[in-house]
């Protein structure tokens, strides 16, 4: 097991030589935060592995690198984009090669996996809302001329069925009146004191009923493409990357929650823990289950809008 490498006992799996060369894996992330440097240069050298990584948002990209033969060998990316993945036969059955990896996550987020196989292994979670500078309804916000920036989210999926929500709801040109700017994942804790109307996590849900689902929930986490020829390579690294004791020291360094049922340690928050979510009502919540590969377009030429 790589829990085992943690305490300094080499794991039976990765009993190779050391004066070898380290294997190399190709890797892709939708987002920098969720395999950042300092994360993998940690487990190049406890693994005696060698990742190239490749950061990402464009969906060709990443189908293109799934499809080809010999593709990638690992990909961070956004439930919704997984599934869309695996259903055209491109994801790998993890739990056909790794059942534990599986059972390490709260079946809270196992609703969404084809009972046929288990191609997508969740990490984090969030629900995410948008919060004014006074905490006012989002109404309120778009008419109050002197509050001129929403900062949203950088997917376009979720951009897209904002618009869209926005101009079913008939306040798409109040929202129009604003400056809109997005931030990427790994800029959500850079800035604490955000003075504009922002989108990000919600520690509770929000009181404010004056726009429905105004929420979304989001899940990333890893898949294997079926084309990858590192296969039991990247599994033993996924083993040791979501055992407790790195998914514990990492966690608390993003703005994430966990879907594993082994964070549980003292210094982990309820809050961000996986069974959390069943405090959380998501009646009106925006719950994302494939991707829309014209999401883009649809922004730009519906909307104005370039990401």
């Amino acid at each position: 097991m790589g829990v085992g490498f943690l305490h300094g006992v080499l794991p039976q799996g990765l009993s190779r030589s050391y004066f070898s060369s380290p294997q190399k894996i190709q890797i892709l992330t939708t987002d920098e935060i969720f395999f950042p440097t300092e994360l993998r240069e940690e487990l190049e050298e406890e693994l005696h592995v060698k990742f190239s990584v490749t950061v990402t948002r464009d969906w060709d990209a990443i189908l293109a690198n799934t499809v080809a033969s010999p593709g990638v060998d690992l990909i961070f990316l956004p439930s919704f984009w997984a599934q869309t993945l695996a259903r055209q036969g491109l994801l790998a059955d993890i739990a056909g090669h790794r059942k534990e990896l599986q059972q390490r996550v709260s079946s809270d987020f196992l609703g969404t996996q084809s009972q046929e196989g288990f191609y997508f292994l969740p990490f984090y979670w969030m629900k995410t809302g948008i919060t004014t500078p006074n905490n006012e309804p989002f109404t309120d916000f778009l008419k109050n001329k002197k509050e001129t920036i929403l900062f949203l989210l950088a997917d376009e999926d979720l951009l897209l069925k904002h618009f869209q929500l926005w101009k079913e709801q008939g306040v798409l040109d109040l929202v129009n009146q604003k400056k809109i700017l997005t931030r990427q994942l790994d800029q959500m804790n850079q800035r604490k004191d955000f003075k504009e109307a922002f989108e990000g996590p919600l520690l509770e849900d929000s009181k404010d009923s004056s726009l429905p689902q105004l929420s979304a929930l989001l899940i990333w986490g890893a898949a294997i493409p079926t084309t990858s020829s590192n296969k039991d390579l990247v599994l033993e690294v996924l083993d040791t990357l979501t055992a407790a004791e790195h998914q514990e020291k990492i966690l608390l360094k993003t703005p994430f929650n966990s879907t594993f049922t082994i964070v549980t340690g003292n210094e982990i928050p309820l809050q961000r823990r996986a069974e959390f979510i069943r405090n959380l009502q998501l009646k009106e919540t925006l719950i994302f289950e494939k991707k829309d590969q014209e999401a883009k377009n649809k922004l730009k030429n519906d909307f104005n809008f370039i990401l």
